[in-house]
Parts: C-alpha cells; structure tokens; sequence
C-alpha cells in the first residue's frame, strides 16, 4: 500500500553475467552469519498463543544432500531444560523449504516457557514463548508493529523493542516483507533484497522470507516472544484482492491465483501461525480468534485476500461491494456476538489490514483500498455492534506505514462531536518498522488532516517504531514509540510519541500523560547463542548454501548463499553417474549474500547433484531434479 503518494497527489540490476549462467545478486549484508547458528541461520519463532498451546518453528538449513530431516524439539519452564514439559521429533523436507512449525499442546495457561530444536547433530538458539491465560484475567500487553521493509531500512525498533523484555507478545498486522525489487520501494544502499527482483512465485517469496529472517533484529524479536501475525498486501502484491492486484500483470507475472497461492504458502511455512482449515473454507484461512481469558478477544480478520472485492471496482456505498466477503462477514458477526453474549470477554480487538476510520480530505476519499472504499460493509459492522450493545471494540490496524488515533463515527448513533459523541468505536494505527512515510502540504500533513477529520485525533506521518498496547479491566492504552533513525543499524534511540486511551464501557478516545508500565517482571529473556553441540562449527568453510529454488526445476534454478570471506568458488553439477556436466568459477566476497543462476535449458530430465567447493577444500552438496 503506497497511500501516501495518493494523499500528497490530492493536497497539492545491476546483473552481470557470467558464461551461460547469471550473477543476479550480490549485496553485502548488514551483519555475520555466525557459524554457530549453523543449521538453524534463520533461528526460532513461535506464535498464536492459546491457553493451552502454542505454534514453535524453526528453519533448518541442509549441510548436504539431504531429502528430509528429523528435527528433535523440546519445551521446559527453564534455560537449562531440567524441568522439560513437552518434546517429540518431526520430519522437514525440501517440500515446505525445510521449515519446521510444531503445534505444542498440554501447555499451563498464563505460563512462560523455553524451548529449542536439534538436528544433523547441532542444536537451535533456546526460543522463548509464553501461553496466554484462562479465566480471570487482570492485564496483557502487547507490541502492535507494522510495515517491515528490509530495502528501506534497519529493524531498530524491534533491536529497542526486544530486550525492554516487558510485553506478552508481538502483533503484526501485515506488509511482513514487500514483494518489490531492490530499489523500487526502498532506498537503502546497504539493504539490497534476495532476491533483488520482483516477487512473482514460490521460490521468489520463499528466499525473500529467508532473507528477512536472517536480520538479527527481526531474528532476536522471534527469538523472545510469541508472535501473532496476519498478511497484508506486500505478502503478495501492491493492494492485492481476491481476484488481482494493482501490482499484478498477468501478461508478465503469470496467474494471479498462482502467486496468491505462492504467496499464502510461503507465508504458511516461514510465519509460526496456525493453519486453519474448515467446512465453510476449504482452503487455509487466517482469520481466527485468540481469546485471552476473560480479558479480550483478539478476532483477527483478513480483509485482503479471503473475499475482498476490487477496490476500484464497484461504488464505495454499494450494498454488494465487500472486503471480507460473505462467509468470513458472517463469521465476524458470530465472533464479535459471543463475545459479548456467549462466551463474554472485557474487550473484543479487530486485527485488521487497512485503516477503518473515515479519511477524508476536502469531502473527498483518499483511499479506497481502505475501508473508505467499502463504506455499506463498514456501516453494517459499525450498526450491527451498536444495535447488539457490543461494548469496549477496539480496531488494530497497519498498511499505512503512519501512526493514528481515531475515533470511528457511527452516523446511526448521530454526528460526531469533539467529545467524542457519535463515535462507535476507536482504533489505533501503527506506524511501520521501516517502510517509507512522507509528510505532506509542506509539513502541514497532520493538520490538513485533522481539520477535515474530526474524529482523528493525533496523526505522525513521518516517524517509524510502533506502539504498545496496554490492557486491563478498565482501559486499554496505546503508548507510541517512533525511532529516531532507520538508515544505519545500531545507535538509535526511541521517545514518546503520543499517548492515547478508551476507558471500559465508553467507544472514544482520551489523551494520555503517562506511558504504561509492566506490573510483573517477565523471566529472563533466552540466551542469545545455542548450546554446546556435536558439530565443532569452527571448520564449517567460507560459505553457506541457503537455498537451491526451484527444486525441482525446468529450466533455470537458483542457488542462494552466504560467503563469509573473500574467495574463489567452484559450482560444478553431476550427473548421477558421477560426469561433470556443467562448472563456473566465481568470486565471492566478505560477508555477501549471493545469488546465482543456473540456466539448465540443455539438461535432460532427471536428477542431478550440485557441489560447491572453496578455496580450502570445504564442500557442500546438494540433490537437484529437472522436471520435464
């Protein structure tokens, strides 16, 4: 989403190549891949807290030509695993890009935990996660991010986030990575994408999320809390909906339902999110609810890609136009009058994509790929919770890579008024971690804004961090955090930006003075490095081989990896007899990231095995087939 351009029009590869076969990336990385990671680079994560269970995952990075892996994962209450409560063994294979996600279940409500996973004889950094609560339920806090652009930036503010160590878990609310190329939607020479062209297809997306977890930030902020994460558009394509994308040409790319497919499931693998599948969806869906005792609901919807319609299609106020489509409309209404009947909680939070409030600028909409561009659903929800007396909604939301505070007219309810009559709900909208914010009308942005727009309260359309949520039985608080610098890693420091608050049973919001603060220490964070394992990693070569896609292959593949020093490599592949059929010399340079094609347009169908060798003799194998 690039809404920004869209206001300020309103207010006034490099490739070289090399033989028959491509360099087609080479950027040097922020930071050292530390062999002591090796094979789990990409580190550990876990998600979707229930009460009882909870989603680990890691990523497991062959050291040869290996089919499938066993991968040994255990759970204990303590860094030392003296007092382990859970384990077992899973099986990995190149089929979902070796990612590992366990489902933990058996789990003590409201209980910290630490766990880690060993396989080809090394163990992972120790993960640390937590289960939410069950019943009574006096507060949780959690961090809402937004808008993680690697091309654009450094992850600062999950490096300032993480070792505060005083939240639950982190909520990400979509725009995880962008499926552009390098320099077409970010401007740091430094943070150069693998791979570095558009993101089309399942290897594409694949190496994209690869690289993004190899960011120690992003890595350290999966290491220590439980993550809850829906898609956006970037998952994808620019302001994707169910049947196209603004940044989809069909003509070029391919089959929309294709890379949505691609897109969806490369997300599946590499996000710790439990994958829901039921009778009235028959393919995997992420919209789910994840209670917190008696506390909240965080209802998590998907207005992207489950039944939104185009949103330059229909008029904005036609009854058939919809953003969630029917069945997950019907869902919602379900979940959101449970809530408060049923089963009732304190609070009922929509995890959403786009902005919800009303953004107007001299009567006209800016946006219609938000929900300004679907105005009959929006009023139907905001009357279906007044109409049904469901109190205390709050509406999360990203996309738009700024921070806002709203309230949400109700016009059933009557006109809005400053003090907040009229309103039928508020919502906070969090600022992106990196993705590109500009201000707008001269530095003017936030007052043309407002003067249009009642009902937004405080808008920065300038600064990135995000914001924390601090919940309890008589308010829920949003306390802003903006970073002071994205462009070079480290050295940032973070402030205040606003304060904003709903007290219980009202549906408006009032500034703050003080930021929250956590009441009870959480336990230690997990320690940065693994244990001691079997492997003496100290003689692991100059390189890492993180990925061969696709695999298998038609008539190209590419091989993706890390050198750890200047030096010259051998790529050669085999025939299963043992020929040499195909060899390049290539340089690689310190602490580079490397991205090759092959182009096997002359190989005959079957299977092949790819080594590449370094200058002290330390080699890598892999397995490759060509399909017909």
């Amino acid at each position: 989403m690039r809404i920004l351009f869209l206001i300020i029009s309103i207010v006034g590869l490099s490739i070289s190549s090399f033989a028959q076969n491509n360099l087609n990336y080479r950027g040097r990385l922020s930071f050292t891949m530390d062999p002591v990671f090796a094979p789990f680079y990409h580190g550990v994560a876990s998600g979707d807290p229930l009460s009882n269970a909870i989603i680990i995952w890691t990523r497991v990075t062959p050291l040869g030509a290996i089919d499938s892996i066993n991968v040994e994962w255990s759970m204990a209450t303590d860094t030392l695993f003296n007092n382990t409560v859970a384990s077992g063994s899973v099986w990995t294979k190149e089929s979902v890009d070796y990612t590992v996600k366990v489902d933990v279940t058996g789990l003590q409500p409201n209980t910290w935990y630490y766990y880690k996973f060993n396989a080809l004889g090394s163990n992972s950094i120790i993960g640390r996660t937590r289960t939410f609560p069950v019943g009574d339920c006096d507060s949780i806090r959690i961090a809402v991010v937004s808008g993680t652009n690697y091309n654009n930036g450094y992850f600062n503010s999950f490096g300032l986030l993480t070792p505060k160590n005083d939240i639950d878990c982190i909520f990400h609310t979509g725009d995880y990575i962008y499926e552009y190329a390098t320099n077409e939607y970010g401007t740091n020479p430094d943070r150069e994408l693998s791979p570095n062209w558009e993101c089309t297809n399942l290897s594409d997306y694949r190496m994209r999320y690869g690289l993004y977890r190899l960011d120690p930030d992003m890595r350290y902020a999966h290491q220590q809390y439980p993550w809850i994460v829906i898609y956006d558009d970037h998952e994808t394509a620019n302001n994707s909906w169910h049947d196209g994308a603004e940044n989809h040409d069909s003509s070029t790319e391919g089959n929309w339902y294709d890379r949505k497919s691609d897109g969806i499931r490369a997300f599946e693998e590499w996000i710790p999110i439990r994958e829901i599948n039921d009778a009235a969806n028959p393919n995997n869906h992420i919209h789910r609810t994840l209670p917190i005792g008696d506390l909240a609901n965080i209802i998590l919807l998907d207005g992207r890609l489950e039944g939104r319609d185009d949103p330059e299609g229909l008029d904005i106020d036609d009854q058939n136009k919809t953003m969630l489509g029917a069945n997950q409309y019907t869902w919602l209404t379900n979940e959101l009058y449970r809530s408060e009947y049923t089963n009732p909680v304190k609070w009922k939070f929509i995890g959403n994509q786009v902005m919800f409030a009303p953004l107007l600028i001299a009567g006209t909409v800016v946006n219609k790929d938000q929900w300004d561009g679907y105005r009959f659903e929006r009023q139907k929800i905001l009357n279906l919770i007044y109409g049904w007396g469901i109190k205390n909604t709050v509406i999360l939301t990203g996309d738009i890579h700024t921070s806002w505070a709203n309230d949400v007219p109700n016009q059933t309810i009557g006109p809005y008024g400053s003090n907040g009559q009229g309103s039928g709900s508020v919502e906070f909208v969090a600022p992106s971690i990196t993705s590109p914010s500009t201000d707008i009308g001269g530095g003017l942005g936030a007052s043309i804004i407002q003067s249009s727009n009642a009902h937004i309260k405080w808008v920065d359309l300038v600064n990135r961090g995000y914001y924390i949520l601090d919940i309890n039985k008589h308010r829920t608080q949003a306390d802003w955090y903006l970073t002071s610098d994205i462009t070079t890693h480290g050295g940032a420091y973070e402030y205040t930006g606003s304060i904003w608050y709903v007290n219980e049973n009202e549906s408006f919001l009032r500034q703050g003075a003080v930021p929250s603060t956590r009441l009870n220490p959480n336990p230690p964070l997990a320690p940065l490095y693994p244990l001691v394992t079997d492997i003496d990693k100290t003689k692991i070569g100059l390189f890492s081989i993180l990925s061969i896609n696709p695999n298998p292959f038609k008539d190209h593949f590419y091989i993706q990896f890390y050198s750890r020093s200047i030096g010259k490599l051998t790529i050669q592949v085999f025939s299963v007899s043992g020929t040499v059929i195909d060899q390049h010399i290539v340089n690689a340079g310190t602490f580079d990231l490397d991205q090759y094609q092959i182009n096997t347009e002359n190989y005959p169908s079957g299977t092949y095995f790819i080594r590449i060798t370094d200058s002290k003799g330390y080699s890598e194998t892999k397995k490759i087939i060509k399909s017909n």
